[in-house]
């Protein structure tokens, strides 16, 4: 029996080895069978024979499996997409018609031999919200997610004519991250060049080949959750301004300031949004305008709950220069004002409180009674500090 199993390899390998020696084979045959004997036992004597074949690819050869096994159930990629299952998803595929909105995480690498990463959706800790039929500006990403199932981790593989767009992409998820994380945080405008998108890694991507990896979180159709502020209708976001205002008045009643703050900045915004659309000066502009005083208003005194006089401040600029006379406004500012010791500026809009509304005079002088001894108060723990020192 042990000269039959070597007789019956020695014919199996001389027969693949005349086949690959023929030449005719193509480059694709050749992996096949390289990967159905790599599949096959045929002991160390196969080894040996096989690589006599000039065609023959062996396995340390990177170039047999540069690209990915393309999942033979998925055919409608896109030429220049080649998808790599690395989990399986469950259920049926989901129906991608106009407003799907498909929650995932995303990574993305260079297709070289390191696989550079270069984003990690992760580490700005939300997901990525891809809605559909809007013209999104990575046909590969849409045509990609489209291919699979919640819960399903694949990884596609783009040549560099499939990844234009996504430099521009990356640019504005890293930019909008470093806002959310501080505030006052300076977006470079160069780094490498006058062209410069202000991250060198990115400006390195021209003409590369990139890998996507996405974790398909969950799909949802259209009704199934609250639309995105800008898919909405004008009448839409109207509307929502007066859900947001009433749910930011109910939580600042219950001194949830910080829940306060998140729904009137996003009325604020909505309308800022809804005021694009409309000629500076123009009727309906104003109208839009007048609409966000009061949530300004509203916000301002949140900030001012908060200690944050000078995000206050700001925003009831933004309110006096379209209202000088706003008495609300005015009051709100001496108060900021008075709370990170810009005195003068407290003073003078006390005062100016004073002489648009007399009715406030007996308020304003309190106010000012009170500005005068914390200043007192100020002035001799300084004086105090100072004694301590000598």
């Amino acid at each position: 029996s042990f000269e039959r199993f070597w007789a019956v390899n020695f014919l199996w390998c001389t027969l693949f080895t005349m086949i690959l020696s023929c030449g005719n084979a193509s480059q694709s045959c050749t992996n096949t069978v390289c990967l159905v004997i790599n599949a096959t036992c045929f002991g160390s004597f196969a080894c040996v024979m096989l690589p006599l074949s000039r065609n023959f690819c062996i396995a340390t050869n990177k170039n047999c499996f540069r690209k990915p096994m393309i999942d033979p159930r998925i055919h409608n990629i896109g030429k220049g997409i080649h998808k790599d299952i690395q989990y399986p998803g469950k259920g049926p595929l989901p129906k991608y018609q106009k407003d799907t909105k498909a929650l995932f995480h995303f990574r993305t690498y260079i297709n070289n031999d390191e696989r550079t990463l270069i984003d990690d959706s992760r580490a700005w800790d939300e997901p990525f919200e891809l809605l559909f039929g809007h013209s999104f500006q990575l046909e590969s990403w849409e045509n990609g997610i489209k291919s699979m199932r919640p819960g399903e981790r694949s990884m596609f593989y783009c040549i560099p004519e499939k990844c234009l767009g996504y430099t521009k992409l990356s640019k504005t998820l890293r930019d909008m991250h470093k806002k959310k994380k501080d505030k006052d945080a300076i977006v470079t405008k160069s780094c490498c060049g006058n062209q410069s998108t202000g991250y060198c890694d990115l400006d390195k991507l021209t003409g590369q080949s990139l890998i996507f990896e996405f974790d398909l979180l969950s799909v949802e159709q259209p009704g199934e959750y609250s639309k995105q502020i800008w898919t909405m209708t004008s009448d839409e976001k109207r509307l929502l301004v007066i859900e947001l205002k009433e749910k930011g008045n109910t939580e600042f009643k219950a001194k949830n300031y910080d829940a306060a703050e998140q729904h009137y900045a996003k009325a604020i915004g909505t309308l800022e949004q809804l005021g694009l659309k409309e000629q500076p000066n123009s009727e309906e502009w104003n109208v839009i305008e007048d609409m966000k005083t009061p949530l300004l208003l509203n916000y301002s005194q949140v900030m001012i709950c908060k200690e944050e006089y000078a995000t206050a401040i700001t925003h009831l600029n933004t309110v006096l220069k379209r209202e000088p006379k706003n008495v609300k406004g005015l009051y709100r500012r001496a108060t900021a004002h008075g709370g990170c010791w810009n005195i003068k500026e407290a003073r003078e809009d006390w005062d100016l409180l004073s002489e648009v509304d007399p009715s406030q005079k007996s308020l304003v002088t309190r106010k000012l009674q009170e500005l005068e001894t914390k200043v007192k108060q100020k002035e001799a723990e300084d004086r105090k500090k100072l004694k301590g020192m000598f």
